[in-house]
């Protein structure tokens, strides 16, 4: 089914017994091949977007022109839950005080022939925002798999730096967090990414540590 971000939150669900989608306070509802998009893609939405899986199982996910910017992470993965994130048209998460995309333990491919802008903005409290625009939160290890593969075109923009700084990845860890983990770019993906202030564009952010893998291959374009 269509589910339309100007309806409320989207939490995704899924184990043994099925894959769900509730919105808002609305009841449960299965849908194995849900499409997240808006009404209106030009508009940025405050709404928000979790996935969480367990027994295993992977949650299958498609966004299409979401335009999120919120004071939490964009679009959540849950502790160490997998997603197939499908890419359709032009999709922008953006952060003020969480990530683009939180991946932390998890497992997550990125697909499709659409594209992906994160990114994280200043924090109105702290002013700072040292979490990854795709991976972990600031002092969270990254220990977990990001796969963008397809088509897919990821970017990570950076508007931190002339707001306020920070100190996270483009992909991989927050400030003071491990990446132990894999990241893997294939077929035939683009990506342009840059870390903050102190951030590497692919890796870790100031002060982690690296013992996980980075792998680039395929027909992939990685700047």
């Amino acid at each position: 089914a269509d589910w339309y971000l100007e309806d409320g939150d989207v939490t995704v669900n899924a184990d043994d017994a099925g894959q769900t989608v509730t919105q808002g306070s609305g009841s449960a509802v299965s849908d194995e091949d849900p499409v997240i998009s808006q009404r209106d893609s030009s508009a940025e939405i405050s709404n928000t977007i979790t996935i969480s899986t367990s027994d295993n199982v992977t949650a299958n996910v498609t966004i299409k022109d979401i335009n999120i910017s919120s004071s939490q992470d964009a679009i959540d993965v849950k502790g160490s839950s997998s997603a197939n994130i499908t890419l359709e048209g032009e999709n922008k998460v953006f952060s003020e005080s969480g990530s683009g995309l939180h991946v932390s333990e998890g497992d997550v491919t990125i697909n499709g022939n659409g594209s992906l802008e994160a990114e994280v903005r200043e924090d109105p409290v702290e002013d700072y925002n040292h979490n990854a625009k795709i991976g972990s939160h600031e002092n969270e290890d990254m220990s977990g798999r990001i796969h963008i593969t397809g088509d897919a075109t990821v970017t990570t923009d950076d508007k931190t730096e002339q707001d306020g700084g920070g100190d996270g990845a483009g992909i991989g860890s927050g400030e003071n967090g491990a990446m132990s983990g894999t990241i893997v770019i294939d077929e035939n993906a683009r990506v342009e990414v840059s870390g903050n202030d102190r951030g590497a564009g692919i890796g870790t952010g100031d002060s982690g540590d690296l013992s996980g893998n980075i792998i680039i291959g395929g027909n992939a374009h990685v700047s």
